[in-house]
């Protein structure tokens, strides 16, 4: 056990060491892969903001949903989340792909293959500030910017996050080099659980549909992270409050640390001749 403890450390620990590399190597690659467009890196902040703009226009005009929140405008609630949302989606769902893209560049430059699913997670920071900033002014504009204590949680949900991409990436990376279908199957279920994840409503207990996914999201570590940004921003509600689905969200990312460290462990000498 003690074992286990220490090789899932040493890879945290690797993620410390490394960070201004890895901040460094998300930029160049940032700007190389936008290279080719007329507004390059710009489009990394457009992308995101045109997404928040789409669904409240749909969901928020033409659907007439309604925020949770009595007198509080449905865009400023959905923005909130929005920008956790694509937080966590974005950076897990590039993660994914980060080892079997990215692990040649090991050969060039010297530094572990674990930092490369950091480094996809931030290319996304940009998106997210610019998601957060639009949903700040909308929360401004409308009387519902009400700064507090609670807001000082932020850096709680922030590093549960960071914690949970970080593994879940090592896993999904590693997973997708030596069964090349998962990429597909987990962007599959990424679309049904966009739904499932209380960005458009909120999930309530009903019919047996309802009822589905109100349970579902209670295990979703996704929604934990979703529901904590509205929490500490719109509800203010402190995250020891709820103590069982906190509980689960941390064993599910022990989960996750201890399987993926294991197999990343495993087949580190061997993944780049799998790719």
């Amino acid at each position: 056990m003690w074992t286990v403890i220490k090789s899932v450390w040493n890879l945290a620990a690797e993620q410390v060491t490394n960070l201004g590399m890895t901040v460094r190597l998300a930029f160049y690659d940032t700007q190389a892969r936008n290279a080719h467009k007329y507004l390059g890196t710009l489009w990394e902040i457009l992308d995101p903001l045109f997404q928040v703009t789409t669904y409240a226009i749909i969901f928020g005009g033409g659907f007439r949903t309604k925020a949770p929140v009595e007198g509080m405008p449905y865009f400023v609630w959905m923005s909130v989340g929005f920008a956790a949302w694509y937080l966590v989606n974005q950076g897990f769902s590039d993660t994914i792909r980060s080892m079997q893209d990215q692990i040649f560049m090991v050969r060039n430059v010297k530094f572990p293959v674990s930092i490369l699913p950091s480094i996809r997670v931030v290319q996304v920071f940009p998106a997210v500030a610019s998601i957060s900033l639009v949903a700040g002014i909308a929360m401004f504009t409308t009387g519902n910017f009400h700064p507090s204590l609670y807001w000082l949680q932020i850096i709680y949900y922030g590093f549960a996050a960071m914690v949970m991409l970080f593994f879940l990436g090592v896993f999904s990376a590693t997973i997708n080099i030596l069964i090349p279908d998962y990429d597909m199957l987990v962007r599959q279920i990424l679309r049904l659980t966009f739904f499932m994840s209380g960005i458009l409503f909120q999930p309530a207990p009903g019919d047996f549909f309802n009822n589905l996914i109100y349970f579902s999201s209670k295990v979703n570590p996704f929604y934990y992270i979703v529901n904590g940004w509205r929490e500490t921003f719109l509800y203010q509600k402190w995250f020891w409050n709820s103590p069982s689905v906190m509980g689960m969200f941390w064993l599910e990312i022990a989960l996750f640390a201890i399987i993926g460290t294991h197999l990343y462990l495993k087949f580190k000498d061997q993944l780049i001749d799998f790719v």
